[in-house]
């Protein structure tokens, strides 16, 4: 699944109040910068029921690649394994790949939080289901992007893509 397979949408037209609050609370980190510094974010600023619903990557250069520092339990639960630590290479469906490293590619490129709707599918046959992400950038030298935190909310399909993950992989990653 490339760029072209997900909609993007600009972060202030999400009509979800969480995602409108992990927006708001970046617009604040990041004032008149281009983003904000990661060792400025606050989780307790946030009302923790968003928290499990978090990911956050570091971004490595030379080369190019996305490691999770922080991997919500809300993810953990959906997938069956805590990606902490991990490359976003190691994600077993070949379309989750694809879609989530050409969403962190655009945050890259853009260097803007990028919001947007995409379809994920637990395998080939698996049922697929449109999900909302909120990828927002962090940068420690101001000039290229270091982090990316993610607000992906699991919630309202979170059984069934469970249950098809399970189906699909064994429970045992994503």
């Amino acid at each position: 699944m490339t760029k072209d397979h997900y909609l993007r949408r600009s972060p202030v037209r999400f009509d979800q109040l969480n995602y409108q609050a992990a927006y708001e609370y970046w617009l604040k980190l990041k004032g008149d910068r281009r983003s904000p510094v990661w060792r400025q974010w606050d989780w307790f600023e946030l009302p923790v029921r968003m928290i499990p619903y978090f990911l956050v990557v570091d971004v490595r250069y030379d080369p190019l690649d996305f490691v999770y520092r922080f991997w919500g339990t809300a993810s953990t639960d959906l997938h069956g394994k805590d990606f902490t630590g991990l490359s976003i290479s190691e994600i077993r469906s070949p379309g989750t790949f694809e879609t989530t490293q050409a969403q962190y590619l655009e945050v890259v490129e853009c260097h803007e939080a990028v919001g947007s709707e995409y379809r994920i599918q637990a395998g080939e046959n698996g049922l697929p289901y449109v999900q909302t992400s909120l990828r927002m950038p962090f940068s420690g030298d101001g000039a290229r992007v270091t982090q990316i935190a993610t607000y992906v909310d699991w919630s309202r399909d979170h059984k069934e893509i469970k249950e098809a993950h399970s189906r699909a992989f064994g429970g045992s990653e994503a």
